[in-house]
């Protein structure tokens, strides 16, 4: 009874239950995003399904304009019916919608199959594995939706294209077999009465090796494509290690320019930057590797007079926007992304004698290299620039690691730290070699390590930022967590912007402003290449203006608000850039490989991603002082373990070695 009344209640016991999509979202999304019906956007799309229902199909097959009068103007019915009798797929489309598709999957299932994309599921409901990465999901839909049994045969082998996806998501390229039979009987569950899934997995592994998927090696079981991707990168280097007419000019020429340039600059190059220039003046692929501040850049700029000198053209490539900003403007030579390097390869020309330099090497996957040698004529010199001991690749594979692994890599490391000395070289250089150093706990010093109770670390790490913030960045290893930089960002909002004017864009379907998430004075940063904008990934801005929304600001062009960003630039935030644009207080180290800043702050907790070489990565971009706060027995286990990157199962310098010993047999057998 409450205040006189019964309340009648009654309780559904469920035995199962998931979260269904609202009908209609594969149409509306379909309509909305789809070029070809400009005009009518997601607003106007969801009217339509709310207006007419399951009946939208049939009224849009019909190419009846007259049948929308009452949701659209004329032109905006004729042109959706237009659009509609050339892109529209009504039985795919309802076909996702009965089968409980999610929205995203539904999207790339229907952008790759089409009109095939019911036949194609329906014959083998595991290649959505292509489309998610999630396992339990398309197994449930498979079992659930299109009754495939615990045994069946397309399902044994989705279970071992998961794990090779697994394996390769990861970062290894190469596994033993009784490593995949052991990943695979997880996912598969309890094996029926009188079955034994190691029987049906080498059943499994037997047909992927004969239908080609897998690949049988020396060093274990390959998936095909990373096998290709190695060894079609190991090849591109045996064929410029074993290519003739590598030497671009004379020693004494060479030493000569050495000193020209020593001269021209009044820096004195070392005996290691030297021999790293006449190597590269000598040989078709060199690497130069090097800590922080050895002077690798300087190495550079010298090697650039001699191919000027000899006639190669120069081509400077870095995997990250930021990394090729800063290494166009170190050089005073245009630098790109890989990525964009590759978009627009039809475009450049090849002809006489170019080089590629690769910055920022050790963070290169294989993903990257091999579609780099593939595009790259075999008479292109390569020079890969870069670090091992900073952090490794976030794609699969390794290629700096690996190929200096080679006694036949011509290979330079430069030891001599000059960017920065002091305790902060020491400190960086001990945990380089996996030593713990002495640190102490006093914030005021060059370096510090403030011991913290995890449910204090964000805020202990908001505090020291707020001591000198102008001159701070802080660096985290992980984005989520107490200690992420998810949380740390809305710490520092919270505590610099909270009551500051607000970013905002007008909501067109409510028709009033909604909060975009940003404050002004907010550190905010970039998470894509927006080339067209003169932003990269890795650009970090503050918001210095915001501009009152309107109803006329609905456009993607509409400026929201101002970014004064790093390179002293002062842009508009339009609307579209949205999805790129997040709080910058706190960034990630791989963010933050190559830049610099005055004070790092440094939250650490026991994580797997933390290793020696994220903290190397994070301690070498302070220029003046670093404090590391948290757990200080976790960071000290990481500096004491192996880096992750030894951890990784590749191939790559065994297939190298394998082409370089199979060359050396074929000169011997010749001769």
């Amino acid at each position: 009874m409450v205040d006189g009344f019964e309340l009648v209640e009654q309780q559904v016991e469920a035995d199962a239950a998931q979260l269904a999509m609202p009908s209609g979202e594969h149409i509306v999304t379909f309509i909305a995003e789809n070029p070809a019906f400009e005009g009518i956007g997601s607003v106007k799309a969801r009217r339509l399904w709310e207006r007419f229902g399951e009946s939208l199909y049939a009224l849009l097959d019909t190419r009846d304009a007259s049948a929308f009068g009452d949701a659209l103007t004329e032109q905006a019915a004729q042109r959706l019916v237009d659009a509609w009798a050339e892109h529209g797929q009504s039985r795919t489309l309802q076909w996702l919608q009965v089968q409980g598709f999610d929205l995203r999957i539904g999207r790339k299932v229907l952008r790759f199959f089409g009109e095939d994309a019911q036949a194609r599921i329906e014959e083998d409901p595991y290649r959505l594995l292509s489309f998610t990465g999630k396992w339990a999901d398309v197994d449930r839909l498979a079992r659930t939706r299109f009754g495939v049994g615990a045994d069946d045969p397309r399902r044994l082998r989705g279970a071992v294209e998961e794990v090779c996806y697994r394996m390769f998501a990861n970062g290894h390229t190469v596994m033993a077999t009784a490593d995949l039979e052991g990943q695979v009987a997880p996912l598969l569950g309890t094996a029926p009465v009188g079955v034994r899934w190691r029987d049906l997995l080498a059943a499994a592994v037997s047909e992927g090796l004969s239908n080609g998927s897998v690949v049988q090696t020396a060093q274990g079981l390959q998936p095909l494509g990373a096998l290709v991707m190695e060894r079609q990168v190991a090849k591109a280097i045996q064929e410029r290690l074993i290519g003739g007419g590598q030497q671009l000019v004379e020693p004494a020429v060479a030493d000569k320019i050495i000193a020209a340039v020593q001269a021209e600059s009044g820096i004195e190059l070392n005996p290691e930057q030297q021999n790293a220039i006449r190597l590269a003046a000598a040989r078709s692929f060199v690497c130069v590797t090097g800590g922080a501040g050895v002077g690798k850049t300087t190495v550079l700029k010298s090697l650039y007079c001699v191919y000027d000198e000899a006639g190669v053209r120069i081509l400077q490539v870095a995997l990250a926007g930021r990394a090729a900003k800063r290494m166009q403007e170190a050089t005073g030579r245009p630098a790109a992304t890989i990525a964009s390097f590759l978009n627009a390869i039809t475009d450049i020309s090849f002809d006489g004698s170019t080089v590629l330099v690769i910055d920022e090497a050790s963070m290169v996957d294989i993903i990257s290299m091999s579609r780099l040698c593939d595009a790259l004529p075999s008479h292109v010199r390569l020079l890969l620039a870069g670090d091992p001991h900073q952090l490794m690749p976030v794609g699969p594979g390794l290629v700096l690691h690996c190929i200096m692994q080679v006694p036949e890599v011509p290979t330079v490391e430069l030891k001599t730290v000059k960017r920065y000395g002091g305790q902060i070289a020491a400190v960086a250089a001990a945990v380089r070699a996996g030593e713990w150093p002495t640190v102490t706990a006093d914030e005021t010093e060059p370096v510090a390590f403030i011991p913290c109770d995890e449910r204090l670390l964000a805020d202990m790490v908001v505090e020291l930022y707020a001591l000198d913030p102008e001159h701070t960045q802080v660096l985290a290893p992980v984005r989520n967590g107490p200690a992420g930089t998810k949380a740390l960002n809305q710490l520092c909002q919270a505590r610099f912007t909270k009551d500051k004017p607000t970013v905002t864009s007008w909501n067109e379907e409510f028709e009033q402003p909604e909060y975009c998430g940003l404050n002004l004075g907010d550190i905010v940063l970039c998470t894509r290449n927006l080339w067209d904008k003169g932003l990269q990934n890795g650009s970090l801005g503050r918001v210095v203006q915001v501009e009152a929304p309107n109803e006329s600001s609905v456009e993607l062009e509409s400026v929201l608000a101002w970014v004064e960003w790093d390179d002293d630039l002062r842009r508009p935030l339009t609307r579209d850039m949205l999805d790129d644009i997040e709080l910058g207080y706190a960034v990630t180290v791989h963010k933050a490989q190559g830049s610099q800043w005055a004070r790092i702050i440094i939250p650490v907790t026991a994580s797997k991603l933390l290793d020696r070489t994220m903290l190397y990565t994070a301690i070498t971009r302070a220029q003046t002082q670093v404090i590391l706060v948290g757990d200080m027995e976790a960071a000290r286990r990481a500096v004491l373990a192996p880096p992750k990157s030894r951890s990784r199962r590749v191939a790559l310098d065994r297939a190298l070695a394998m082409y370089l010993a199979r060359e050396e047999a074929s000169v011997l057998e010749s001769a």
